[in-house]
């Protein structure tokens, strides 16, 4: 059972490309400012990613301070104290899967370095040039894809052909590919279900077809109070922080 004060915002964050650069570690300077800012807001995280690749990025005295965090596109709710209060299963069907072994034949991007079709709570995350890939290449996949646009591309293929799956892109190099419905709109729910009134969302995927982009639908269909911004990376996110009104009350 989730429980939130409902006279408080409810701060939500990405955490891929929002308050860290993509799969690297949040910045010591950006931590300490962040738990500064923290102390008397109602914060949440919803990642597309599993809760172990969170930690990994996001300190523990940063962890803490938030409330819950929705990992695998709110299919996993943790408390601040890392135990699961909620999850989602989501078994793969055999013509996805097929699916995209022939994406990873027929792709014209040369390279590939494993851990392609990833299985986590709830979801599939699905990725050409594997998750095994270093950061310098992930890197050049990123570079390619933005011109090519295969990750969009395949996105929409399944969305067309799989009428019961969501597949988003997300992060630097991959899909994310769930039932639908369940994607990190998700996360409105369990927000307002618990008393929230409003809530301000910063992620860096709100456009449609982003991983992000649940958040923003479920809140232009509530009757919540909120806000949402589209950043382009931490320092984004730090400028809202020390700047912007909504996030000083």
């Amino acid at each position: 059972m989730i429980t939130i004060d409902p006279n408080k915002i409810c701060y939500i964050f990405d955490v891929d490309g929002t308050l860290t650069e993509p799969r690297k570690q949040m910045d010591n300077s950006f931590s300490n400012e962040l738990i500064e800012w923290m102390k008397d807001k109602q914060c949440f995280i919803a990642t597309g990613s599993d809760y172990k690749k969170t930690k990994e990025q996001v300190p523990d005295n940063v962890l803490k301070n938030f409330k819950y965090t929705f990992c695998c596109m709110g299919n996993e709710v943790r408390n601040q104290t890392g135990n699961v209060i909620k999850k989602s299963d989501f078994i793969i069907p055999g013509d996805l899967e097929a699916y995209l072994e022939n994406v990873l034949l027929w792709t014209k991007y040369p390279h590939k370095y494993g851990n392609h079709i990833e299985f986590r709570t709830g979801m599939v995350n699905f990725s050409v040039v594997g998750r095994n890939a270093t950061m310098e290449q992930r890197l050049e996949y990123n570079k390619w894809d933005n011109i090519n646009n295969e990750r969009e591309r395949t996105a929409k293929v399944i969305n067309t052909s799989f009428p019961t799956l969501e597949a988003s892109v997300g992060g630097s190099i991959s899909i994310d590919i769930i039932q639908k419905g369940c994607d990190k709109g998700q996360v409105v729910h369990y927000l307002k279900d618990a008393g929230a009134t409003k809530i301000v969302f910063v992620g860096d995927r709100c456009y449609n077809n982003g991983n992000d982009y649940g958040i923003i639908r479920e809140l232009q269909n509530s009757d919540l109070a909120f806000e949402w911004y589209n950043v382009e990376g931490p320092n984004d996110t730090l400028g809202l922080i020390r700047i912007n009104e909504v996030f000083r009350r």
